[in-house]
């Protein structure tokens, strides 16, 4: 289980997410927006639009996160990192390579802070517990995908394959 945000590796910024809790959150169905309709008076039951595309609400996530610091030091650049990745108003990127895909996702806030061991210990890594509340929008996210025709991956004159970024909105 790797993940990046904005391409940068979790665990390189010392960020972990709860065992269990990321892809129940990540892969929660969205709520439909209310559809058109019409309450005739003389009519049972409602007239409904079937024929717009279904929209959705926007989702929120409340990822349980850990950090892993090794002083004092480690966790305030790794905190100041993780927050400035996050903060970006044009959102950010969480890339999930054992999903194959990224979401584009916007930092609302963090209700909690909890160290796990105590931050002035004397040898051993500081551990702590978070919780970053985010929205998924449903942005378009770019995709990295193998080219490839009807029958089999497009290959260069070496034998490589060939990779094309393609822009999706994904549910």
């Amino acid at each position: 289980m790797s993940f990046e945000l904005d391409a940068q590796n979790t665990e390189s910024l010392g960020l972990f997410f709860k065992q269990g809790t990321l892809y129940k959150e990540l892969l929660k169905f969205p709520k439909p927006k209310t559809p058109f309709t019409y309450n005739w008076a003389d009519q049972h039951g409602e007239e409904r639009d079937t024929i717009s595309p279904v929209r959705y609400e926007p989702l929120q996530y409340s990822l349980v996160c850990y950090m892993v610091a090794d002083n004092v030091d480690d966790l305030m650049a790794k905190r100041t990192k993780i927050l400035e990745l996050i903060s970006n108003p044009k959102g950010f990127l969480l890339n999930s390579t054992t999903l194959g895909r990224s979401f584009k996702l916007y930092y609302e806030d963090s209700p909690s802070f909890n160290l796990i061991t105590p931050i002035l210990t004397a040898a051993g890594k500081i551990y702590c517990e978070f919780t970053l509340n985010v929205i998924n929008n449903f942005d378009e996210v770019g995709l990295i995908v193998p080219l490839q025709d009807i029958n089999s991956y497009v290959l260069t004159e070496l034998g490589q394959q060939i990779y094309v970024t393609i822009n999706k909105q994904l549910f």
